[in-house]
């Protein structure tokens, strides 16, 4: 695995803890930001996951599925983040 490739795996692992910890404190305070905040680390986390998956899916065929969901997880995070937007204004 490529040097960039590792260092974007190690990135999606930081960023689980991180989703986590903010989406906790969301709950817990109702607070907007630190949700959208939270949603930008799931949405970055993804993207950085999805170049590791599909180079490993070049020698493995059955990750495109995985690559395919992860695209389809991406595209509705982005929709959800951006609506999240349009309704609090």
């Amino acid at each position: 695995m490529p040097q960039g490739l590792f260092y974007l795996f190690v990135y999606f692992l930081l960023t689980v803890p991180a989703f986590l910890g903010l989406a906790l404190i969301a709950q817990i305070g109702r607070s907007t930001r630190v949700r959208r905040a939270g949603e930008l680390v799931l949405v970055t986390g993804v993207a950085a996951l999805i170049p590791v998956v599909l180079h490993r899916a070049l020698e493995v065929p059955a990750l495109w599925l995985a690559v395919a969901f992860l695209v389809v997880v991406l595209l509705v995070s982005v929709v959800r983040h951006v609506r999240s937007y349009s309704r609090s204004a």
